[in-house]
Parts: structure tokens; C-alpha cells; sequence
């Protein structure tokens, strides 16, 4: 199978684009040293990310009528988050996460 020129162009173009959006923020902004009060606020700001992912997960869109609760992700969700509360560390919640929704789908 060959590529063409025209699609390798294309993922560089993609390839850039992407460094340039989400890479380069991170070199300007380690040079600024912000307030208590910014760092402080910017703590919740993986947190608010997360829990936006999650809840989406959780949701299903049913046309134009609205949104659906989906219940395997929901029932996956509660061990899941006792996990989280109890070992306080986000790897070892996203993979009893992931074994559990695995356990889940095998099962259903």
C-alpha cells in the first residue's frame, strides 16, 4: 500500500497544527509565574475536565429530543468512584474503571 504525497502533506499539516495548539501554550506559560490565587483556581481545572468526561460518558443523545441515561456506564461509575474515594489516585481508579466495565460488557 502506498501513501500519497498529498495525504503525507496532510498529517504533517495535522501533525503541526496539533503541536502548535496544545504544546506551545505549555513552553509561553512556563516562563509566567502566576498568583497563589490562579494556581489555587487551576487546580480544579483536571478535576471539572475529568467529571465532564465522565458525565458524557453517561449520557446518550437521542436525536433531537434530548439525552438518555446509559445505564452500563452509570453502573460501572458507582464502584468506580467508591474506588476513586477510597485510594485517592487516579490511576487506580481508571483501571478498576476499565476491569470493571470489562466485567460488565463480558457479563451483558
Amino acid at each position: 500500500m502506498s501513501i500519497s504525497m498529498y495525504l503525507m502533506l496532510i498529517i504533517l499539516g495535522c501533525f503541526i497544527l496539533t503541536w502548535v495548539i496544545r504544546v506551545s501554550p505549555f513552553a509561553f506559560l512556563s516562563k509566567v509565574e502566576f498568583s497563589k490565587s490562579v494556581i489555587k483556581w487551576l487546580q480544579y481545572v483536571p478535576v471539572c475536565l475529568f467529571t465532564a468526561l465522565i458525565v458524557e460518558g453517561m449520557l446518550n443523545q437521542e436525536g433531537h429530543s434530548g439525552f438518555t441515561f446509559n445505564y452500563e456506564s452509570i453502573f460501572v461509575a458507582i464502584p468506580t468512584l467508591m474506588i476513586a474515594l477510597i485510594s485517592r489516585s487516579l490511576t487506580i481508579s481508571v483501571i478498576a474503571g476499565m476491569f470493571i466495565m470489562a466485567i460488565v460488557r463480558l457479563v451483558f
